[in-house]
């Protein structure tokens, strides 16, 4: 009977990185690492692009006509820079937040890196939405009260007054529509804007109404004081027929 002694040479599997980083954890790192960088260079290159598009549309030019965009270019902001800006920023969270979502697969004890970077992901497009509705109404807002401002020209200082008034006015109220609408489709509550609305509304209805009815009384004024003085001629021109006739 032959007996052969056989050497058995374990196989070992390496699950470490360098002798002491775990697999796992150097590629969930590296993977976050890379989701950042990718980030970094959209968010730049998207950046760029947006200020090219913004300068050969016109867009800038454009942007300068409302008082959104004069009070942007007072801070040293184009439309391009302010668009561009906002995007690139909104690149940067959205991979800063993907980063630590990958990161939250590493440990258990990383469990509320999931939930909030889940939140902040899940809430960045009613962001977006919110923000842009609120910049093109807001600019479609001065364009509208501009040209009902251009459409009635007048030579009165006194109707012109009143117009720009009337304006104004409806600046405001649209000014206040578009920032609830931004507002809720952020998913802010807006229930005591609604209050504050209903009061709102009377006022802003009442000074319209008399500000309507002033400008009215503009052109309505020489025929009324003609009639006037028609009538109360042809009083009195009676009232002396009826005592000389005595």
């Amino acid at each position: 009977m032959s007996t052969s002694n056989s050497t058995v040479t374990p196989t070992t599997t390496s699950s470490e990185i360098f002798g002491f980083i775990p697999q796992y954890i150097f590629y969930t790192v590296l993977a976050a690492v890379v989701i950042m960088i990718v980030g970094y260079v959209v968010g730049r290159l998207v950046e760029i692009l947006i200020k090219k598009i913004a300068y050969t549309t016109g867009l800038d030019a454009f942007f300068r006509k409302t008082s959104i965009g004069r009070a942007l270019l007072r801070s040293g902001y184009t439309a391009g820079d302010f668009l561009g800006l906002f995007v690139k920023w909104v690149i940067y969270i959205a991979a800063i937040f993907y980063a630590l979502l990958e990161l939250s697969y590493v440990s258990p004890n990383l469990a509320f890196l999931y939930d909030t970077s889940r939140s902040v992901l899940s809430y960045l497009p009613y962001l977006v939405s919110g923000v842009i509705i609120l910049v093109i109404g807001l600019i479609m807002v001065d364009w509208i009260s501009d040209y009902f401002k251009r459409s009635y020209p007048t030579n009165d200082q006194y109707s012109q007054t009143l117009l720009n008034f009337v304006g104004d006015a409806f600046r405001f109220i649209l000014y206040y529509m578009v920032i609830t609408i931004a507002l809720s489709v952020m998913k802010v509550n807006v229930t005591i804007l609604y209050i504050f609305a209903q009061g709102l509304a009377w006022a802003v209805a009442i000074g319209l109404g008399i500000a309507i009815g002033l400008v009215l009384a503009v052109p309505l004024r020489e025929p009324l004081r003609r009639l006037l003085e028609s009538e109360w001629g042809g009083q009195r021109r009676s009232e002396e027929k009826g005592g000389g006739g005595g």
